[in-house]
């Protein structure tokens, strides 16, 4: 599918770069990913005192995308770029609505109404970003109409492994989302439900996209029931045989349509908007069950320690905490001895972390430890394991603000830390301590493996959380700002520096047709042009749609800045959600972007003409 879009670029004479004022809008407009572009506006840029008022109207009107018949009281937002303007009103009897006394700013107009879809002006797609309206002083738009999908829905029957309805056994609806550096299957918003007296389920509201249906059903297989023929000669006086005991050693385990315990081989369903897929019917599956079961031994003295059980999905799939009574863990027993009951067939990992309990007031807790094992269970007890536990890793780092503004206090803050190990998905994070009066801090907790160090700090409702943004991180010299971090036990980072600086970086610009209109149908992305920076999540990789006017800005004060460095700068048709993040996606558009250069502190421009 070729979505690119290939561009001509120049860039406006050095004079323009910083030609406009601080107050201008395409300077300041925070930077907002798909999905969170509202949010993170409002949370980023409103003032603590309340927005101006202006002498702007924006009106227009809310219709079903399939009927074009008005919906009725929608629930319709309207929030300013940088003013922080935040109105809400609803629509009338014909679907109308208005927004009165508006000062000039950028506006995203979104609206919601079950069974719509949520939908915000301009997006291609439901649950998409839009296209900001730009609305000077004292303007009136009066045409705006957005249409509202239906959500899709796909309906089906649940039998267990005798046929019968299966009753009260939850259904869920996946898709694959980027979580840390694994693309994984995780639930869909609103997608889990139950089945019915007739083993019948129904998800509604859905967008459109790909979807995984997986059913299942806790506890051991049901009791065996008697055949029609045995009630039968039951009822004439005659003899019953009494039914096969139940397996106690065979439970449900997790299905997928079109009826495979195994997620690879799991068929998804794809659905367009308002589409109702029916017929998605599958059974029940038992498989035999077994118990996980070793001790936690330590060099020192007997440990107490949380066993966690983790079951290890393969690529492309989810990952899974399972225990005894599908919880997060169990606690070994004080000779170390710990056991997993009712375990299903697959690969897991064992991860053991020490406890520090009986602490007298004061006391300092040992240092933790932790172990690491991995087990196959196909039916047959695993027993005999041992974890021997050894010593988790610890940082000490520190943090320094670096910039004309005054810099804030030291103590208190949290540095983020996060891993990119594959298969690491539900295991406890490592602890951030708060920082000292110095800027002081440490991480514990920390096991083998791949992290990035460093992100927004939090400094309340201030100036100072607009302000300030990561500027560097340095490790035994090194710089690796933004950069993976491996960590094991016989590289131990030495010294690590923090810095945050209030210098901001921007990259602004108008998207155009040859003929010189606005291009407004399209998706801005800026990404590093090393790849080396292609990570999940990362801060250098940037998407925005572009207003009516067709301009657009990424990057901005604070935490929205874009840090200095050589990008590449695209439209595309369309990108899903956290798909810019994909690896294989950047690389399709590399051979179509325009090169750019952002130095510490500049806001450049680069407009961008569509051929």
């Amino acid at each position: 599918m070729t979505r690119l879009v290939f561009l001509a670029a120049f860039v406006l004479a050095g004079s323009l770069l910083c030609a406009r004022s601080a107050h201008d809008t395409g300077c300041r407009h925070p930077v907002s990913t798909p999905g969170v572009l509202a949010q993170r506006d409002v949370r980023a840029t409103a003032p603590t005192s309340p927005a101006p008022a202006g002498t702007a109207v924006i009106s227009g009107a809310v219709v079903g995308a399939e009927s074009g018949r008005p919906v009725r009281t929608a629930y319709v937002v309207a929030i300013g770029a940088t003013t922080g303007a935040l109105r809400v009103t609803s629509t009338d009897r014909d679907g109308r609505f208005s927004f009165t006394n508006l000062p000039a700013d950028r506006y995203t107009i979104g609206v919601s109404k079950p069974p719509y879809l949520g939908t915000v002006a301009g997006a291609k797609r439901p649950a998409r970003p839009g296209t900001p309206i730009a609305l000077s002083d004292g303007q009136k738009i009066a045409d705006v109409t957005i249409r509202m999908p239906l959500g899709a829905a796909i309906t089906g029957v649940i039998t267990d492994e005798r046929g019968q309805p299966a009753t009260n056994t939850q259904v869920n609806l996946l898709q694959r989302r980027l979580q840390g550096v694994e693309r994984v299957l995780t639930t869909a918003p609103g997608g889990t439900v139950l089945t019915d007296d007739r083993g019948r389920y129904r998800v509604f509201g859905l967008p459109p996209g790909e979807y995984v249906v997986s059913a299942s059903r806790f506890g051991i297989a049901a009791p065996n029931a008697l055949s029609d023929a045995d009630v039968d000669a039951a009822l004439k006086g005659g003899r019953v045989a009494p039914p096969a005991p139940v397996d106690q050693s065979s439970g449900y385990t997790p299905v997928f349509y079109p009826g495979t315990t195994r997620e690879g081989d799991a068929q998804p369903i794809t659905l367009g908007v308002g589409e109702e897929r029916e017929n998605i019917d599958f059974h029940l599956e038992l498989a035999k069950r077994a118990t996980v079961e070793g001790v936690v031994i330590s060099s020192d003295s007997p440990v107490m320690a949380n066993v966690n059980l983790i079951q290890k999905a393969a690529a492309g799939s989810s990952t899974q905490m399972l225990n005894v009574r599908g919880g997060i863990g169990v606690r070994a027993m004080p000779d170390g001895r710990f056991s997993f009951d009712n375990i299903g067939p697959g690969s897991y990992l064992l991860i053991a972390r020490s406890i520090a309990a009986g602490l007298g007031p004061g006391a300092q807790p040992p240092p933790a430890q932790f172990a690491m094992a991995s087990v196959e269970v196909a039916g047959v007890t695993q027993s005999g394991i041992q974890l021997t536990m050894g010593p988790a890793l610890t940082l000490s780092a520190r943090i320094a603000f670096d910039g004309a503004s005054p810099a804030p206090a030291m103590n208190g803050r949290r540095v983020p830390i996060t891993s990119l190990t594959p298969g690491m998905t539900g295991t406890a994070a490592p602890q951030v301590t708060p920082t000292t009066a110095t800027g002081a801090f440490t991480v514990t907790g920390v096991l083998p493996g791949r992290y990035v160090l460093g992100g927004p700090l939090f400094f309340g409702a201030t100036s100072d959380s607009v302000t300030w943004a990561l500027q560097s991180v340095v490790v035994d010299g090194r710089d690796v700002t933004d950069l993976p971090l491996d960590i094991t036990p016989d590289a131990i980072p030495k010294d690590i520096v923090v810095t945050f600086g209030d210098r901001a970086q921007s990259l602004s610009g108008k998207l155009q047709q040859s003929s010189g209109a606005p291009a407004t149908d399209y998706t801005i992305i800026v990404f590093p042009a090393d790849k080396a920076y292609w990570l999940p999540q990362s801060r250098r990789i940037l998407t925005t749609r572009p207003g009516t006017d067709g301009t657009f800005t990424l990057g901005g004060p604070g935490p929205t800045t874009l840090p200095p460095g050589a990008y590449l700068l695209a439209a595309v048709t369309e990108i899903d959600r956290d798909e810019q993040f994909d690896p294989a996606l950047l690389q399709s558009i590399v051979a179509s972007a325009v090169p750019v250069t952002i130095q510490a502190g500049e806001k450049k421009i680069q407009d961008l003409i569509i051929r």
